[in-house]
């Protein structure tokens, strides 16, 4: 880590730890948005990280953002971060500059969008669903169907008709409707389907995988800190050695967890994402059921109430470890990648190393 992202982390940690609370989380749910959060996220650069200056963004690369969204996900911030930056990320690409506003993209196989060019500009009509903070965007980043031709699409929500609905966090999860909605200028670009839509599930399984790490962090922390300063026949919870073996494993999960993300991290930073993007996030879809499961068990009956801020935390974990594909989605692309790689063997294909040949009868000295 460089002393510039250190700096970058740490502001974002305190800036999180003073900002993001229990209460705050708990108003997402009831339906308020955290406008003023959002403004200082915007203000201090947060919502542009990755986006070139010259563009108008904050500058730095995916690494800084990445890290930040394992912060973002430690303190189960109520935002539409992830989302913004992913679409500017893309609109990028296509050299456009970046923006205050809130961003969300959708590119769910159930959406059926049409636009037609008019006299007066487009008319668009269709639906998408699951788009997670519609009611907060203010654009939508989406394929549709244009003149035959399958295109992307940055399309204006303010006239379209957001029905509510939430995943198992509480965030946002609407369905968007189009009712010949006339626009005069919207951004439309050609794009080859299937390699977008892949782009845009690497990347948000990559995010995802950040964020669940630094909610696993959360998650062992809340844990330890129970088990130290809950009693039980007289002794702190941490010297009992059945609750000693459930935060060993609990702490090896998350060990193991937040290494493999960070190496899907790095490795997506230099470009080398040939397999381990999949491995991370079916290895982190794995690890929250088992550790949300330790971490209930640890906490007892106070961890299901509403009061402990553990159930914001676990139902992020919940509802992440299935959005941009499940555990049995990337064991697909996973094995996929394996038996198609042009490696001898799988153990080259993990290591990168290529297997030292033993003669027979050589091996044992």
């Amino acid at each position: 880590m460089s002393d510039m992202q250190e700096i970058i982390l740490d502001s974002t940690n305190k800036m999180f730890k003073s900002l993001c609370s229990k209460e705050l989380i708990d108003q997402l749910e009831e339906g308020i948005f955290a406008e003023e959060l959002w403004s200082v996220l915007v203000e201090s650069g947060i919502t542009s990280v990755g986006v070139p200056e010259s563009l108008g963004g904050t500058g730095g690369d995916y690494n800084d953002a990445l890290h930040i969204l394992q912060l973002y996900g430690r303190f189960s911030v109520p935002l539409p971060l992830s989302e913004t930056l992913m679409v500017q990320w893309l609109l990028a690409d296509h050299r456009v500059p970046a923006s205050r506003e809130i961003f969300t993209l959708s590119v769910n196989l159930k959406n059926k969008i049409e636009i037609e060019e008019t006299t007066k500009g487009y008319s668009i009509r269709g639906k998408a669903v699951h788009v997670p903070w519609a009611r907060h965007a203010k654009s939508l980043l989406v394929l549709v169907n244009f003149e035959g031709a399958s295109k992307v699409a940055l399309l204006p929500l303010e006239q379209a008709g957001v029905e509510y609905n939430s995943n198992l966090a509480g965030e946002p999860s609407d369905t968007v409707n189009f009712e010949s909605i006339d626009v005069e200028n919207i951004f439309l670009e050609d794009v080859e389907e299937e390699k977008f839509r892949m782009k845009v599930t690497n990347l948000g399984g990559l995010i995802k995988t950040a964020m669940m790490s630094g909610a696993m962090e959360a998650l062992l922390e809340l844990s330890v800190l129970y088990s130290k300063e809950r009693e039980q026949f007289g002794r702190p919870l941490h010297r009992l050695q059945a609750i000693q073996q459930h935060i060993a494993v609990l702490s090896g999960e998350t060990v193991a967890s937040v290494t493999i993300a960070n190496k899907a991290i790095q490795a997506f930073g230099k470009g080398m994402v040939d397999h381990e993007i999949a491995a991370a996030k079916l290895k982190l879809s794995e690890s929250a059921g088992k550790v949300t499961e330790i971490a209930h068990q640890l906490h007892g009956a106070i961890g299901v109430t509403h009061e402990h801020r553990l159930n914001q935390v676990t139902r992020r974990l919940w509802a992440w470890r299935d959005e941009f594909g499940n555990e049995n989605y990337w064991a697909d692309q996973l094995a996929e990648k394996v038996m198609s790689s042009n490696k001898e063997s799988l153990w080259e294909m993990i290591t990168d190393r290529p297997v030292t040949k033993v003669p027979l009868g050589e091996g044992i000295k």
